[in-house]
């Protein structure tokens, strides 16, 4: 018999359906309940173990099916164990009980479990409480077998004051008054679920009149002052949830669908079902001023949350280290459904942009693999990354264009019919696409799920039209290992203009094929879905440059991404990447732009002065022939991509290009849009804003302080707040480090506003400071796993002193449930200082060479 893990509850006994009842007391921020739990002993016992964590349990009392025959049990906490143990006098046979009890807890402040956040209303301050229990704290909540595979249905009811309003999983059954000036409100049963899904909101919020889909009523609820901002994410939840049902054949499994927006909230959403709820960013937005990065959020959040009904709330992973069965699988169909809905957004080529987050994460040799063995609920946070999400993502893309979109489809479809209200593993994902494609699909996607890292498709091209692929693992430092199942899919390119496409599968041995006479060049991972890295010879790579316009942007953007990999590894020149830089002047993709920006504002960091200067020249030469081409100004009916690529050109121009023109025009913009003067389109305003931040004084910052405090929308605090980041003096940068600190910056936006600092290169040394100095202070207000933001921008850091002074913090103030980015972190400061230690003197040459 295997052992039992200390923090796995035993399987001798097992819940069916919760009946629960909470009364929050919000001003106090404490709440009761009590909970009727209809259980199944399966094996003999005298112990009932269950989670539960900062909650005391009363009154317990197990009763028999037979009336009248019930036995209370003694209550012993398992504080490190996060469980408690429920003791009756005599063994329970085996069969059915029910367990009765009372709780109480606290709503904490931390964006976990139960919490309360409190907000300015027309009456003064007012409260929201929700909660938000994945990974593991619906045990903060109630007594509950909180893990994914104990899963059970859950009727719920809430007593509170009368005028505030509540919501949960499932639709409303009742509205009943209690005690005076109260209400007892109760919600009907709902599907078999997991515990981290159980959804619980009560403050001052207005809802939407509802919208049907297939007799699913679908709203958005708010705050009262934010409903005019609906609108657009209504519109977007009753496409997505139409788009899915049709896409997987199933019949949305609940019986209702809320959207509603949480004033704080740690993550961008969460999937509880019939009850999503988001940061109101991520949901709320005045459409006739929002850009369209801030629709294509809304759109691909709600998106990824409506997938999650079917991936995830309908069908689970049995335990956390299954969790890419949900996110990866919900990142890939919001992708699908935002491209099916919105497709002038061309959201697979800025997905390309996530994806080289991931495939940069997935270069270190502290990566991980997408699935791996996750021991206590602890470990559960570090799935939450990039890995998880994009590269899980990007190899599903992967494999759907490998087999077909409608193969794939299929696929899915009867993963999810045959685990319908269940849970899985990995496997049973294969055996579904095994099935309907008659391809070995487990040895393929093993390979890539369960090993770390991706290879790098090496090509090369002899005199005698022989193609050679081989692969190697890659690895920025270091050797990596591990071989892969690669579905290659190739572009053979003849000199008349006709083209061949050709699928192979490239295993551990090389692979060679003949080319015909008249091939002209070959792109290898043609499409740009492969997750792999490509490198070419120096003949293949001569001729696809000469090509390069005519590649789609995902491809030229992979391409692009390739070769900086390369840079960092230190197995490409620099030269070679500023080489295909030069080509941006014809480039007009945004995203490609926008990852070409990355990589230079990185240089520019580590560059010393005469290096910087070269580097602004370069960026003026560049950038200027796409800016006299699409002008300041757009025509009504102009491509999004357009518009999208105006702003990303004057942004690097008006801050690495140090185009005084550029500054002083978005300056004399940024006055006339506050003076109501001049608009500025809604594409174009972040990029003016953060122009006008990258030089401003504190006049300028003054303003942009007033901005965020009288933010009309959630767009607009967000954009301000992160801008009063940029300014380059450092008393301004002491100065929003101290806001973030104080009550006026919400919880879950100041270590993001604060990591922003740490990477503007005029101050970051000051903000180290000043985390170090109030480094309790920031444990104080933020939770641990609202730091990570804080640790990435340390990445960036390369100036031997002060890289050291963060190294050694970090390593002796750990943060455990960002430990896996703080090596990655320190481990990414390793690879850039190589790097800088390598352009240190030689930069200017190169770059106007």
């Amino acid at each position: 018999m295997a052992e039992q893990l200390p923090y796995r509850l035993p399987r001798t006994v097992v819940p069916h359906r919760y009946q629960l009842e909470f009364h929050p007391n919000l001003s106090q921020g404490v709440f009761w309940g009590r909970a009727e739990i209809a259980i199944e002993v399966l094996t003999p016992t005298q112990d009932i173990v269950l989670n539960a964590v900062n909650l005391t349990l009363e009154n317990v009392v197990v009763h028999a099916e037979e009336p009248g025959k019930s036995w209370p049990a003694s209550v012993a906490y398992k504080k490190e164990e996060e469980q408690a143990v429920l003791r009756v006098s005599a063994p329970l046979a085996s069969g059915t009980w029910t367990l009765s009890l009372e709780f109480r807890g606290v709503l904490g402040n931390d964006l976990r479990g139960f919490y309360r956040t409190t907000v300015k209303g027309t009456n003064g301050d007012e409260i929201i409480a929700s909660t938000q229990c994945e990974s593991t704290d619906a045990r903060r909540i109630f007594p509950c077998w909180d893990e994914p595979d104990f899963k059970a249905t859950f009727a719920i009811t809430m007593v509170v004051p009368e005028p505030l309003t509540v919501l949960s999983n499932a639709h409303e059954t009742s509205s009943v008054p209690d005690a005076p000036g109260m209400k007892r409100v109760s919600f009907a049963e709902t599907m078999p679920m997991s515990t981290y899904l159980v959804a619980l909101v009560v403050g001052p919020l207005e809802l939407t009149v509802p919208r049907t889909v297939r007799d699913v009523p679908v709203r958005i609820a708010a705050r009262p002052e934010f409903m005019h901002l609906t609108r657009y994410a209504h519109q977007a939840a009753v496409d997505a949830l139409a788009f899915f049902e049709s896409y997987f054949n199933i019949p949305y499994p609940a019986d209702k669908l809320d959207h509603v927006a949480i004033p704080d909230f740690a993550a961008g959403a969460m999937e509880n079902l019939g009850c999503v709820t988001y940061r109101e960013e991520a949901l709320l937005l005045d459409e006739n001023q929002a850009s369209a990065m801030e629709k294509m959020q809304v759109v691909s959040t709600i998106a990824h949350e409506t997938a999650h009904m079917w991936f995830g709330d309908m069908v689970t992973m049995r335990w956390w280290n299954g969790l890419w069965l949900n996110e990866a699988f919900a990142t890939f169909m919001q992708m699908l459904a935002t491209d099916a809905l919105h497709p002038e957004w061309n959201i697979w080529t800025h997905f390309g942009l996530g994806r080289a987050h991931a495939f940069a994460v997935d270069g270190l040799a502290s990566t991980r693999p997408i699935e791996y063995p996750v021991g206590p609920p602890s470990e559960a946070w570090a799935m939450f990354d990039v890995l998880t999400y994009e590269k899980g993502g990007s190899v599903l893309r992967m494999m759907e264009q490998y087999l077909g979109p409608e193969m794939f489809r299929q696929g899915v479809t009867t993963y999810l019919n045959q685990h319908r209200f269940g849970n899985t593993e990995t496997g049973d994902l294969w055996q579904a696409l095994g099935e309907v494609s008659g391809q070995p699909i487990r040895d393929v996607m093993d390979s890539w799920v369960f090993q770390p890292g991706y290879p790098l498709v090496q090509a090369v091209f002899s005199q005698d039209r022989v193609l050679t692929l081989s692969q190697k693992p890659f690895r920025y430092q270091g050797a990596g290992s591990g071989t892969w199942q690669v579905p290659v899919v190739l572009g053979i390119h003849q000199q008349d203009g006709t083209h061949d496409t050709r699928n192979v599968l490239l295993g551990p041995d090389p692979l060679t094929m003949t080319l015909p006479d008249n091939t002209a060049w070959v792109l290898v991972n043609q499409g740009g879905w492969g997750f792999y890295r490509v490198a070419y010879d120096a003949a293949l790579w001569q001729r696809l440059t000469q090509a390069f316009g005519s590649l789609t942007p995902l491809e030229r953007l992979s391409i692009v991404d390739d070769v900086w990999a390369g840079v960092l590894a230190d197995e490409i020149p620099v030269t070679q990447a500023i080489q295909l830089w030069r080509t941006m002047k014809d480039e007009r993709d945004p995203n490609v732009w926008n990852l070409v920006a990355d990589h230079i504002g990185l240089l520019f960091s580590m560059a010393d002065e005469s290096g910087q200067q070269a580097l602004q020249e370069f960026v003026r030469h560049i950038a200027h022939p796409v800016l006299a081409e699409v002008k300041w100004e757009g025509a009504p009916d102009e491509d999004v991509s357009q518009s999208r690529l105006r702003a990303v050109v004057i942004r690097l121009l008006g801050t690495l290009g140090a185009d005084e023109a550029v500054r002083a025009k978005a300056r004399q913009r940024f006055i006339s849009y506050l003076e109501k003067s001049m608009s500025i389109a809604p594409d174009l305003l972040n990029a003016v804003v953060m122009v006008v931040a990258d030089t401003g004084d504190e006049e300028q910052w003054e303003v942009m302080y007033q901005q965020f405090k009288d933010a009309a929308t959630p767009q607009d605090a967000v954009r301000y707040l992160y801008a009063l980041a940029d300014f380059p003096d450092p008393l301004l940068a002491q100065r929003t480090f101290d806001l973030c600190l104080s009550s006026e910056v919400r919880v879950q936006d100041g270590s993001y506003a604060i990591g922003r600092a740490l990477r503007n290169r005029h101050v970051r040394a000051l903000v180290w400071d000043l985390v170090e100095e109030h480094w309790d202070a920031l444990l104080a207000k933020y939770p641990p796993f609202m730091l990570q933001p804080l640790v990435t921008p340390v990445a960036a850091i390369v100036e031997e002193r002060l890289a050291s002074r963060t190294a050694a913090w970090l390593q002796s103030h750990p943060i455990p449930e960002a430990a896996r980015q703080i090596t990655q972190t320190l481990e990414f400061q390793g690879i850039h200082q190589a790097l800088a230690r390598r352009i240190h003197g030689h930069l200017s040459e190169w770059v106007r060479g």
